[in-house]
């Protein structure tokens, strides 16, 4: 019988993906944020024998249907994170019933008992925007995974300075958002920021192209996403299963909001300006005037039915506008000076503005069928480069848009579910001088003696050098097949999906390709204060416009052997076709240049001699020596037990390997960074003619106007020598893996949830641009965490085609040991409260550098493993809900860390050293003496306002680092001087004050 239903089904499930395949192609899939709700149906004590649980969401109307198995069991996969009212009806026609609530990517937990109601809607549901909390919120227990779920009133009650959802990723254990106000990263498990991925809507916003792990999150003020948009989130730390790709050490998957059967929307804003900042304590004590500026966000949502219980419609619109102010100084306050640039000094506006976008479609035709089709649109502008001696003219704007649509379908047939999606993402990043066609001037003088390349900055005019056009445009077809039927020695819920994602990317960078010209103001280095001594005009990079396939297969058994224990077995493998320029050429003057370099003396280096790690024949490229890494196998094991079969202890644990994937800046620079070169003339009014002088500081070329011209000046440049940068990949490299194994142990104590896990984590292959062009092997060794000699600098000599090569290193491994620690109590209506606490304890070590390049390194494999920048010991975050008298509610997030490391410069004993992050600030108190060097709690204070049937006003305010802590950074590392570990910066935010109001119906 068993053969005969599965061999059904599967007929039935490949006409499903036949079907989704004709009908669709896309991005990540629903998998990774729908949720899958799983249990026994009992009578009494006995497991029932057949029959029927339907699951019917309570805002919509779409249902979802599961068969009871022989042994009582039931799973419904694929289930829309929201409320549900479900039925259980067993063979013989009795009904159990219950109302529920699930989360994102949850696999929930849910028995039954015939006879009797176990759930239903009460008084104490939590209205939530467009989504009703009722009855109780299911708890995920029975999971290997590590992971945190921020619900939508999270979302919406906890304080923060912006809108920008990603913030509370830090509320799970071993995650970091950085303190920047210019950009939000998240890194986790002692990795980079490019080792996360993030998917909404299953869509992965995974950055091909450049750094900052999340598309668009790079250099930017803004959000890479509306926030009335985001229903909930979800953060896995440790053990992700197979369906997730491109991350190696956590993954944050979000569900949008869909329209309902009754009509729900918002109205909202939010404003600070500088009289609600406190100034920090440096610029108080330099007598700093206040930076103007003011920020103002507000938007609106609307959602509801077009046809009841079959189709919504659900749209947001966010806007984000930072007016603020860079002031502009001369280098030289001098009355002579101030005079002379009187109309470019000042305050002046560099103003920030984002749209955001969001529109979906949910349409349910029949039971069993459901599609979803949403639209996603990003424009922000920002002004970047004025300040200090850079005058107003020197700004830069920074565009990026991102626009993105989706389409996905998911068929429930007897005992599958097929997910099929297609998605499409085109993102560009375009930073761009402002007045890119009109000449830069930069004004000098020189205090200490005539330096062709130095001197103090006056003044700096005219347009920036540099502008980037950056686009990486995806489309991605995903299918998942889910049999949930399957009796073997147990239950099985299987899962097998496949992916692929057309990438294409066009890189065109231009770097200082505007001239510059500088000026003596004393005149002495030209003979003439008007005529400049030196311009400088970069060559422009050729453009790259590469294709890259990208493939993905996977197969995961969540396998129920017992009522009390689940493996769950995944295997998976990514392959890209095009990561690492598969085709690409060597240039032959690169080849004969490292030869060249090699037999040389350059720089005093022996003939002959090249470092004893570097083998020519691994780098050099012919179009067919190159294969595309085809070993990405990813095995994934994890389980958990019931000790007593309650959901109240259960023992996890697991291990995975998980690849991600090189940035394509990197195949980029290989490719065109040997065009990399600006060429310098100088000049005087004493100097000899084009042609004959060569141009050098030395022997200056005689000025004429004519050279302030594009015609002038371009014959004198081209006789100008200028040698670019030679990027060599190597030919057969690995991306960077990570093996993670983790064991934890749940225990539920009333009310409370709590979580206790060791995790660990070993990153192997990371990508490093390793410097070649050494003079010998190590004449030191390394000390401790401190860089022994790295075998100096030989730059080759003038007459190779090259002044640099840099290698591909793959040889950089990070390993991380974690204790992280949960302790939960939700927040619900009846009780008036919730408290949720997450702590880590953490090692995190490396070796080679902190970024992509190590230049303190004679090779990566042999430097000192020492602390990774973010290697904090100790962090607690908290946040809470309360609720108060009067329609008010206090809500907050405490922060407390023990403070990351900086670097340190050794200079105390026989020779110097570097250790990076070789030393930890000082640690003030906050409850335990001495114990934090990072203290922040912000606060949200709400004022709930009952407009009867028109809805309900809020009126907030929101108090961020409402102690004034003050957060250091910048600390001097010169060890042995008396200023050693004191600060001269910090950490934002600086006590901030938010108002805001959000009305919703």
């Amino acid at each position: 019988m068993t053969r005969m239903t599965l061999r059904s089904r599967a007929l039935g499930a490949v006409s499903a993906l036949a079907v989704a395949t004709l009908m669709t192609a896309g991005a990540a899939s629903a998998q990774t944020t729908n949720a899958t709700i799983r249990g026994t149906v009992y009578e009494g004590d006995a497991p029932e024998n057949g029959g029927e649980v339907v699951a019917r969401e309570t805002a919509t109307g779409f249902s979802y249907r599961g068969r009871i198995n022989a042994d009582g069991s039931y799973a419904l996969v694929g289930v829309r994170p929201g409320s549900y009212a479900i039925t259980a009806t067993t063979a013989d026609g009795q009904v159990a019933t219950d109302v529920v609530s699930v989360g994102v990517a949850q696999s929930a937990s849910l028995d039954l008992s015939v006879g009797a109601v176990t759930g239903a809607v009460s008084d104490d549901a939590t209205d939530v925007g467009d989504i009703v909390v009722t009855g109780r919120r299911l708890v995920e227990v029975r999971t290997p995974e590590n992971s945190t779920n921020v619900t939508l009133q999270q979302i919406q009650t906890l304080p923060q300075i912006n809108r920008n959802f990603l913030n509370f990723a830090a509320l799970a254990p071993g995650v970091r958002v950085s303190q920047n106000e210019q950009e939000v990263t998240i890194s986790a498990g002692g990795q980079r920021a490019e080792a996360i991925n993030a998917f909404i809507d299953g869509a992965s916003l995974k950055s091909n192209v450049i750094s900052g792990g999340i598309q668009g999150q790079d250099d930017s003020r803004g959000n890479p996403f509306p926030q009335a948009a985001i229903g909930e989130f979800r953060i896995i730390t440790q053990n992700f299963k197979a369906e997730y790709e491109q991350a190696s050490s956590a993954i944050i998957t979000a569900i949008t909001r869909s329209g309902t059967n009754e009509f729900h929307g918002e109205i909202f804003g939010a404003y600070r300006d500088q009289d609600f900042i406190e100034q920090d304590v440096f610029s108080r004590r330099r007598n700093q005037p206040e930076a103007n500026l003011e920020v103002q966000q507000y938007g609106a949502a609307l959602g509801g039915p077009i046809i009841q219980d079959r189709l919504h419609f659900f749209g947001s619109y966010e806007h984000k506008q930072e007016n603020r102010a860079a002031t502009v100084n001369l280098g030289r306050q001098t009355p002579a000076y101030q005079t002379q640039f009187a109309q470019y000094i000042g305050t002046f506006a560099t103003p920030f503005e984002e749209d955001l976008f969001f529109g979906k479609l949910s349409f349910q035709p029949a039971e069993g069928h459901l599609f979803d089709l949403s639209v996603t649109y990003r424009d922000e502008a920002d002004t970047t480069g004025v300040g200090g001696a850079n005058s107003i003219e020197r700004a830069s704007g920074l565009q990026q848009t991102t626009r993105s649509a989706q389409l996905r379908y998911q068929w429930q047939g007897e005992g599958f579910v097929n997910e099929a999606s297609i998605d499409y993402r085109d993102y560009n990043y375009n930073p761009t001088a402002t007045n890119f066609d009109t000449r830069g001037a930069s004004f000098r003088i020189f205090e200490t003696g005539y330096d062709p390349f130095g001197g103090v900055s006056i003044l700096n005019i005219g347009g920036s050098g540099s502008r980037q056009n950056i686009t990486d445009r995806t489309m991605t077809f995903r299918d998942d097949l889910t049999f949930t039927d399957i009796d073997f020695h147990g239950s099985h819920t299987l899962k097998m999906g496949v992916k692929f994602s057309a990438q294409n990317y066009v890189v065109d960078k231009e770097f200082g390709r505007n001239p510059e010209f500088f000026f003596d103001l004393n005149g002495t280095a030209s003979g003439n204060a008007a005529v400049p001594y030196r311009v400088q005009l970069g060559n422009r990079f050729p453009t790259v416009d590469l294709d890259n396939n990208v493939y993905g297969l996977y197969i995961q058994d969540d396998w129920r052997l017992t009522d009390q224990l689940e493996i769950n077995l995944g295997i998976r493998w990514d392959y890209e076709d095009n990561a690492n320029n598969v085709d690409y050429v060597t240039p032959a003057n690169v080849l004969t240049g490292l030869n060249q370099w090699i037999a040389s003396t350059d720089g005093g280096k022996p003939a002959g001699y090249k470092p004893s790690w570097f083998n020519v024949n691994d780098y050099i490229s012919t179009g067919g020596n190159r294969d595309a890494y085809a070993k990405a196998f990813q095995p994934r094991i994890g389980f958990s037990y019931d000790v007593f079969g309650d959901r109240e202890t259960v023992i996890f644990g697991g291990a995975g390997r998980y690849y991600d994937r090189v940035n394509f800046n990197f195949a980029f620079d290989e490719v065109a960074k040997g065009g990399d070169f600006t060429r310098n003339a100088f000049f005087s009014t004493t100097g000899r003619p084009a042609g004959v002088a060569n141009g050098g500081p030395t022997d200056p070329i005689l000025w004429q106007a004519s050279y302030f011209t594009a015609g002038g000046l371009d014959p004198v440049l081209n006789n100008i020598p200028a040698r670019g940068e030679a990027f060599l990949l190597k030919n057969d490299f690995e991306p960077p893996r990570t093996d993670q194994f983790n064991l934890g142990l749940r225990q539920r104590f009333g009310d409370w949830q709590t979580e206790f896990t060791l995790a660990y984590g070993k990153t192997e292959n990371e990508f490093t641009w390793q410097y070649l062009n050494r003079c010998r092997e190590p004449n030191a060794p390394n000390n401790g965490d401190g860089f022994g000699d790295n075998g100096g600098f030989c730059s080759p000599g003038g007459t190779n085609p090259y002044r640099t090569y840099l290698v591909s290193d793959h040889s950089k491994e990070r390993e991380f040991t974690a204790l992280y620690v949960k302790l939960d109590k939700n927040y619900t209506r009846e009780s008036g409260w919730g408290l949720n606490v997450a702590y880590t304890w953490a090692d995190s070590q490396q070796n080679g550098g902190d970024d992509n390049f190590c230049f303190d390194c004679f090779s990566v494999a042999t430097s000192p493993m020492r602390n990774s920048p973010n290697n904090e010991h100790h962090r607690i975050v908290a946040n809470g809900i309360v609720d108060l008298p009067a329609g008010f509610q206090l809500s907050g997030i405490l922060t407390l860390g023990s403070g990351t490391p900086f670097n340190v410069f050794d200079g105390t004993g026989s020779r110097f050293y570097y250790r990076p992050s070789g030393a930890y600030p000082e640690q003030d108190n906050f409850i335990i003496p001495a114990a934090f060097a990072y203290r922040n709690l912000d606060l949200r204070l709400t004022k709930s306002i009952d407009l009867w049937d028109a809805g309900e006003l809020q009126l907030y305010v929101d108090a961020i680092n409402v102690f004034d802590f003050y957060n250091y950074s910048g600390f001097n590392g010169d060890k042995g001087q008396p200023n050693f570990g004191n600060p001269s910066s910090v950490l934002f935010p600086t006590r901030t004050l938010q108002f805001g109001a959000r009305y919703s119906f």
